[in-house]
C-alpha cells in the first residue's frame, strides 16, 4: 500500500481489556497460522514458551525489519472506534534510524484519499503488558491490515492473547458442527426449523442434515433416554466474548418444575477459568410442544406435525457479561428431561460509554 502523510495513534496501554464491542479477531498467538510474515535483513520470527508456560509468537531482528500480517475486514471496521489490544514483551528493542523503528503494533487503513497508520512503539525491555492501539476509522475504509513487529531496528518481541474490537454490537450464530450428535428425525417430533430462523432480531443457524453427517441438533441423556450421550463430544468454539450467549431448545418429555438441573452448560476462557449456567425445567427449558413462555425460555419457533400436534422451541438467555474473549462451550446432562439443542448465538453489546480505552494520542508520522 502507497504511504502518504498518516494520522498516528500512540496508544498508552494501562488496561488489558479492550473494551466491550463486536470481536473481528482474536488470536492467542499461540501459532503462526493465519498470519503472513514478511522479514527483510536479519530477521525472524518463530513461537517460543511464553506466559504462564504457554506458546506464543517471538520476533527477532539485528536492525532488519520483520512483521505478522494479517488482512482485517474493511466493512467491521469502516466508520467504527476500533481497538487492538494485545500482550507484548520486548527485549532489548534499540529505536532504529527513524522515530518510527521501533517494536509495534500497526494498523494501516486504506481510503481513497490514502492511508492512515495508527500505531503503538515499544522500546527498551519490559515484562509481559498490555499493549494496544485505538483507531478511530474512517467511513469510506476499503482495506485494512493489522502488523506486529520490529520495523528496522535491533531487539525482540514477544505478542500473546490478541484482541481486536469495533465499538459496535455483533449477534454471530456459532457452528455446533463438533457437538453434534443427532439428526431431527431421531427425536421422534414431526416438525422441526430448517436454515436461519430469527428471535427478536437474533438470528439462530441450524445445521443442514443433509450436509453434516453428525446431524443437526445435539441431544443429551434424560429421562426415557438413558442411551443418549450424557456431555457434548466436542466442544463448541466460540473464539469472541459475550454479553448475552441465547440457547434454542427444548426438552423431551420432563417436568413443569425440577428440583435439580437437567442440564449444565460451561463457559471456558483462555486463563483457565470457567462460568457456568444450570438449566431447569420450568424455568429455563420447556417441553418440546409447550406453547406458552417460562421465567426465561420464550418459545421461538412453532410447527405441527401431519396430525396436528404442536412442536415449540425456545430461547434461554445466559447473561455472561464477558470481556474477555470465550475460547469454547460445552454441555452435560445431570438429571431431568432429555435436552435437545438446535442452535446457539452469541451477542456482545458495546459499553456506553464512547471513548476507547487507549484515547490517548500523539500526533505524528509512522
Amino acid at each position: 500500500m502507497r504511504c502518504l502523510p498518516p494520522t498516528l495513534t500512540v496508544a498508552l496501554a494501562f488496561s488489558l481489556s479492550p473494551g466491550r464491542g463486536e470481536t473481528i479477531l482474536y488470536s492467542r498467538l499461540d501459532t503462526l497460522d493465519g498470519w503472513a510474515v514478511r522479514a527483510v535483513g536479519d530477521a525472524n520470527a518463530g513461537v517460543v514458551p511464553g506466559r504462564k508456560g504457554g506458546p506464543c509468537v517471538e520476533l527477532g531482528s539485528a536492525g532488519g525489519t520483520v512483521f505478522l500480517t494479517r488482512e482485517l475486514p474493511a466493512a467491521a471496521l469502516a466508520g467504527r472506534k476500533v481497538t487492538v489490544v494485545c500482550q507484548a514483551k520486548p527485549a532489548d528493542v534499540a529505536r532504529g534510524p527513524q522515530a518510527s523503528s521501533t517494536a509495534k503494533l500497526h494498523l494501516a487503513v486504506e481510503t481513497p484519499a490514502g492511508i492512515q497508520h495508527f500505531s503503538a512503539r515499544l522500546t527498551g525491555s519490559a515484562n509481559w503488558q498490555p499493549q494496544g492501539i485505538t483507531a478511530d476509522v474512517p467511513r469510506d475504509a476499503r482495506r485494512a491490515m493489522l502488523n506486529l513487529g520490529l520495523e528496522a531496528c535491533a531487539g525482540r518481541v514477544s505478542f500473546s492473547e490478541l484482541i481486536v474490537r469495533n465499538d459496535g454490537r455483533g449477534a454471530h450464530p456459532l457452528n455446533l458442527a463438533p457437538a453434534a450428535n443427532a439428526g431431527h428425525e431421531q427425536l421422534g417430533l414431526g416438525a422441526y426449523p430448517k436454515g436461519t430462523i430469527e428471535w427478536q432480531g437474533i438470528p439462530f443457524r441450524i445445521l443442514d442434515a443433509a450436509a453434516k453427517e453428525g446431524g443437526d441438533c445435539f441431544r443429551l441423556r434424560g429421562m426415557g433416554h438413558d442411551n443418549w450421550p450424557e456431555a457434548t463430544a466436542w466442544p463448541i468454539p466460540v473464539g469472541r466474548s459475550a454479553t448475552i450467549i441465547y440457547i434454542l431448545h427444548a426438552a423431551l418429555g420432563g417436568r413443569d418444575k425440577g428440583e435439580s438441573p437437567c442440564a449444565i452448560w460451561t463457559a471456558r476462557f483462555p486463563d483457565g477459568r470457567s462460568s457456568s449456567m444450570s438449566i431447569f425445567e420450568g424455568r429455563e427449558i420447556g417441553a418440546a410442544g409447550r406453547e406458552t413462555d417460562l421465567e426465561n425460555w420464550q418459545v421461538a419457533w412453532r410447527g405441527s406435525d401431519t396430525a396436528g400436534r404442536r412442536v415449540t422451541f425456545g430461547v434461554t438467555k445466559w447473561m455472561i457479561y464477558e470481556d474477555t474473549p470465550i475460547v469454547s462451550l460445552s454441555c452435560r446432562a445431570y438429571a431431568g428431561a432429555a435436552p435437545v439443542v438446535l442452535a446457539v448465538t452469541v451477542v456482545e453489546e458495546p459499553h456506553p460509554k464512547t471513548r476507547g480505552v487507549f484515547d490517548e494520542e500523539e500526533g505524528g508520522g509512522e
